[in-house]
């Protein structure tokens, strides 16, 4: 029979019983005695959580949603604007309301 190594680290590393490892099935533990953490809370981590600044950037108004239907000759215009319509509508009112 061949020896099978136990780690793939270490292969000449004893073998420790799991026995001497283990928990006890169960603990008394008396809830009145134990106290609060006085750290909690006060720890300001360094590093992640969110950066001033990022993300989307709201709309200055928000967008409502509606149909509109159009001629050949007005989309074909609206593409010269912008390729994307919203946006060439947009542009378009904007300038008229100026």
């Amino acid at each position: 029979m061949k020896k099978v190594p136990v780690s793939k680290i270490n292969p000449n590393a004893a073998r420790i019983p799991a026995d001497d490892y283990e928990l006890k099935p169960h603990y008394d533990i008396d809830y009145r005695k134990t106290k609060s953490n006085p750290f909690a809370g006060r720890v300001r981590f360094s590093r992640g959580g969110v950066r001033p600044g990022a993300g989307r950037k709201r709309a200055p108004e928000p967008l409502e949603r509606h149909t509109i239907t159009f001629y050949k000759s007005h989309v074909a215009f609206l593409r010269r604007v912008d390729a994307n319509l919203s946006k060439a509508i947009r542009k378009v009112l904007a300038a008229k309301a100026r």
